[in-house]
């Protein structure tokens, strides 16, 4: 049996982006769920140490843009986990519900 998405995630469905535009749509997404208390980031998704934590907050703070970027999120009422991924330069990824 499929467990069923609370209320406050179950809009947030798997899905694909190509562009820069969606990109930017699916972070802000992300950014208002988390806003409204929804999604919580789940720290260290997608980094492999505090050195390489440290080494993105450094280039992000001169300007410099990741290739690639991986989030993950949780939601605050129910659980489930998400992932976003995508490739900084053209804007494809995909922001997705992990199966449990």
């Amino acid at each position: 049996m499929t467990p069923v998405a609370c209320a406050e995630c179950r809009d947030l469905s798997t899905h694909d982006f190509r562009t820069p535009d969606d990109l930017i749509h699916a972070l802000r997404v992300a950014a208002e769920e988390m806003n409204r208390g929804v999604l919580a980031r789940i720290d260290g998704a997608g980094q492999s140490s505090i050195a390489e934590h440290e080494a993105l907050d450094s280039a992000l703070a001169a300007g410099a843009m990741p290739g690639r970027v991986r989030y993950g999120f949780r939601c605050a009422i129910c659980g489930d986990r998400f992932s976003l991924e995508a490739d900084m330069a053209t804007g494809a990824g995909r922001w997705a519900r992990e199966e449990a």
